[in-house]
Formats: C-alpha cells, sequence, structure tokens
C-alpha cells in the first residue's frame, strides 16, 4: 500500500529535529523526537498489518 503521507511527515519531524539540534533548543527537539517515534510505530504497524 501507499505510505508516502508517514514518510513525508517522517522526513518533515526529522528536518525539524536537526533545526532544533542546530539551534539547541530542547523543547524543539524533545517535541520532534517524540513525534518522529511515535510516527515511525505507526508506520511500521501500516507496514505489518496491511
Amino acid at each position: 500500500m501507499y505510505h508516502g503521507k508517514h514518510i513525508i511527515f517522517i522526513i518533515g519531524i526529522a528536518l525539524w529535529l536537526i533545526y532544533g539540534i542546530i539551534i539547541k533548543n530542547l523543547p524543539v527537539i524533545a517535541a520532534n523526537t517524540i513525534s518522529m517515534l511515535l510516527d515511525g510505530i505507526i508506520l511500521v504497524y501500516k507496514i505489518k498489518y496491511e
């Protein structure tokens, strides 16, 4: 199946995470790490169970 939405979302979150690391902003780093982890889990389960 098509999982492009989640892949594009994870790429966007990864870019924000890199930005947060560059500017050394802990709330940006934490929020994007959590978001990327949760959406990564969703993507894995969608691939596994579809």
